[in-house]
């Protein structure tokens, strides 16, 4: 016999062991979607600071070196553009 197949005996030891048949339906319900409620952290509006609060606080050797790595990137990128 296949190993699945619900014989009289695996009946009796399912209904001694679990208080009824296995495989029996049984009634199943959803559960609630709660994914845009109150608690969820990715609903929070004032969880951090900030874009412009966390661009006031860096250092501004940070600035000075971005904006010279830029200014590289550009200067290569049009001299690339002027020789073809």
């Amino acid at each position: 016999m296949d190993e699945l197949t619900m014989t009289p005996d695996r009946r009796l030891h399912a209904t001694r062991t679990y208080g009824r048949a296995a495989f029996d339906a049984a009634a199943w319900k959803a559960p609630d979607a709660r994914r845009f409620t109150a608690s969820t952290a990715a609903n929070d509006v004032a969880s951090g600071p900030s874009l412009a609060q966390e661009l006031r606080d860096l250092p501004r050797w940070v600035v000075i070196a971005g904006g010279g790595a830029f200014s590289a990137l550009l200067g290569v990128m049009m001299g690339a553009a002027f020789r073809l």
